[in-house]
């Protein structure tokens, strides 16, 4: 029997529910909860699934802007990830399966969204439960940015960071540097000379500066990691294809809204770096070792100008720019052993 849909309304001052009396989740054992979150007029689909009696939630920040956190949800996580915690995946304004199309883009706007998902998986769930923040690409960018303001700090236990754009000015510095050492390289060696000699011939005559520089070096990026053999591509599956299939005007439709009101736009005047001694959080850093998008070099960085004393790197020798993907037996691996033990 299918699970109701429950539907939850957050306001940004208090917690208010709407619906029906019965209450809408699930205290212990395996859950799969479906509810939204609405925040000003976007209503922010929410699923969260896993074994409730650990006590350990895994809050994934999905990428984009304009991603999908339910993209996350793949056959792998479900079986070495949720048999043991909870896995949160949400899907923030203007992304996913997100409804509405009014409310503030600011980036501010995300932080609040976060908190207040935050509290409310607190209230429900239970005040002792330990939280974990995974932020990916884009994610990474909103987690940190969550994690420097105030005492925000104080809700969660843990950061994970998995090729994260924390700081955008230097994320395409590094993506420009990288595409030109690795395709030079791939050029004397003859692969792909076409592909390679467009990447380096561009990335020479110009640099990273600016909206039209960053849009081309994403662009490249993602061209980049498919050139390269080493890079173990993930095979299809039914879990895929549904996630892929599911909601796809609905995507399409918040991509380009995205992309349309630069939600990103404002990253580049919040590097995140300078910020970064203020977190004292366990913190885990997981790369690809051939992510152009968010070159390696960016967990260098947080190394560098965190608060944390207890940061681990790992970096994945046949990834890109989603290791999860693919690598996800080892990548599961590493996260699931580094939560059960912080």
């Amino acid at each position: 029997m299918k699970k109701f849909v429950k539907y939850i309304l957050l306001t940004v001052i208090s917690l208010v529910f709407w619906g029906c009396e019965k209450e809408p989740f699930t205290l212990s054992g395996m859950i799969e909860d479906h509810f939204f979150l609405k925040s000003g007029n976007q209503h922010l689909p929410i699923t969260v699934a896993g074994n409730v009696d650990s006590k350990k939630f895994i809050f994934i920040i999905h990428g984009g802007p304009g991603g999908n956190g339910l993209d996350y949800r793949d056959a792998q996580i479900k079986e070495l990830v949720e048999k043991e915690f909870v896995v949160v995946y949400w899907d923030q304004r203007f992304a996913g399966n997100t409804q509405g199309n009014g409310g503030n883009v600011d980036i501010t706007e995300f932080r609040k969204d976060i908190k207040n998902l935050l509290l409310l998986l607190s209230n429900k769930y239970g005040s002792d439960i330990e939280i974990y923040l995974l932020g990916h690409s884009w994610g990474g960018f909103l987690a940190p940015y969550f994690l420097v303001d105030g005492d925000n700090q104080k809700m969660v236990n843990g950061w994970i960071q998995v090729g994260g754009a924390h700081n955008y000015n230097l994320n395409d510095s590094l993506t420009r540097e990288m595409l030109i050492y690795y395709g030079e390289a791939e050029l004397a060696a003859g692969n792909n000379t076409t592909d390679w000699n467009e990447i380096v011939d561009w990335c020479k005559e110009n640099g990273f500066q600016g909206a039209e520089n960053s849009s081309k070096l994403n662009q490249f990026a993602h061209s980049a990691e498919e050139l390269f053999e080493d890079i173990t591509l993930p095979e299809s599956s039914p879990d895929l294809n549904k996630i892929l299939a599911d909601a796809r005007l609905s995507k399409w439709s918040n991509g380009i809204t995205s992309g349309k009101k630069k939600i990103d736009g404002p990253t580049f005047q919040n590097p995140n770096s300078d910020q970064l001694f203020k977190v004292k959080l366990p913190t885990l850093l997981l790369w690809g070792k051939y992510d152009f998008v968010c070159p390696p070099d960016l967990a260098e960085d947080i190394e560098k100008n965190i608060g944390s004393s207890d940061v681990k790197k790992i970096i994945y020798s046949t990834s890109g720019h989603s290791p999860m993907v693919n690598e996800p037996d080892k990548f599961w691996a590493d996260l699931v052993e580094w939560v059960r033990i912080h």
